[in-house]
């Protein structure tokens, strides 16, 4: 485990290298000198609309799950998540949101975290099923189709799914037990709304993603359509530092099938991160400072019991 930073550093490096070798600076920053304002603040309008829509599935679902907080505890626990992911290898951070929660409500706030991003992986793969009937062969789109809806069942009944996780034995016993005392109220949700709720966020995600390809240029919508969900995917590997590199190679290389320059794909793909990943973390991260004393920071640190086991 010691040498997986320096492996995501390794290949962070050898991805980037040659990136650099293929496409020159001087065709990177030809292109955003030619950039349309425009189009940038529509990106900037749909990553504030993806971030309203993520805290307002977040507040209905920890009142859904029993646990209400109040607008403002619920946006910082958001965002909180938001800058932990921006940290963390593949996003696994944002599985911190309950620790910016009372130290009581962490049990069933991280149930629902869990939840929720499961949700979330659930609309990406919906667009990748939609990606493989617009890009691959036809028999390979209709497989993917039976797939997903085999497994519909499966994501409308993560609300059962999700509590028997409580009984995994890496939790702290004292923590398990509050874990198995708070997974019943899950069971009662309907995950319908949330599923819708997803996919609107995901959509907005995708929305922001082709109005940065169009500020560089016209581009097809389809091309944003097909290549968006593979992009988010190898940005989310746990393989390099921020997902830097394996996502700008996969932009590059899934959008030359639609003649768009290699320097746009690289400049889209990192703007973004930028966009969806690294602002919405810089704000939670400024709301944090500000609204909390440098002694109480101390409160959100994890958990001895949480990882003890039996």
């Amino acid at each position: 485990m010691a040498r997986m930073p320096w492996l995501r550093i390794g290949v962070t490096t050898a991805i980037a290298a040659v990136i650099v070798w293929r496409v020159p600076m001087a065709a990177l920053g030809s292109a955003f000198r030619t950039v349309r304002v425009g189009w940038m603040l529509a990106a900037l309008a749909c990553v504030a609309l993806m971030v309203l829509a993520r805290w307002c599935r977040w507040h209905r679902l920890l009142a859904a799950g029993g646990h209400a907080l109040p607008f403002r505890d619920s946006a910082r626990s958001m965002l909180g998540g938001f800058t932990l992911g921006a940290v963390a290898p593949g996003r696994l951070g944002e599985l911190g949101r309950c620790l910016f929660v009372s130290e009581a409500a962490r049990p069933p706030v991280l149930l629902l975290n869990i939840l929720d991003r499961a949700l979330d992986m659930w609309a990406l793969a919906s667009c990748m099923v939609v990606s493989l009937m617009a890009l691959a062969p036809r028999p390979y789109g209709v497989f993917s189709l039976g797939v997903w809806l085999a497994l519909l069942p499966v994501a409308m009944g993560l609300p059962a799914l999700v509590p028997a996780l409580a009984g995994l034995p890496w939790w702290g016993g004292d923590f398990r037990k509050k874990l198995a005392a708070s997974a019943q109220s899950l069971r009662a949700i309907r995950i319908a709304p949330f599923a819708a709720w997803a996919f609107l966020s995901t959509l907005l995600d995708l929305m922001t993603f082709f109005c940065l390809l169009r500020a560089f240029g016209e581009v097809d919508f389809r091309a944003a359509l097909v290549t968006f969900p593979w992009i988010v995917t190898a940005g989310g590997l746990p393989l390099s530092v921020g997902g830097l590199g394996p996502r700008e190679g996969v932009a590059a290389m899934l959008l030359a099938r639609f003649a768009i320059p290699s320097a746009v794909a690289l400049d889209a793909a990192l703007l973004l991160h930028v966009f969806s990943g690294l602002l919405p973390a810089a704000a939670g991260a400024l709301w944090l400072a500000c609204s909390r004393s440098p002694a109480s920071l101390r409160e959100i640190r994890l958990p001895e019991s949480l990882l003890q086991g039996p």
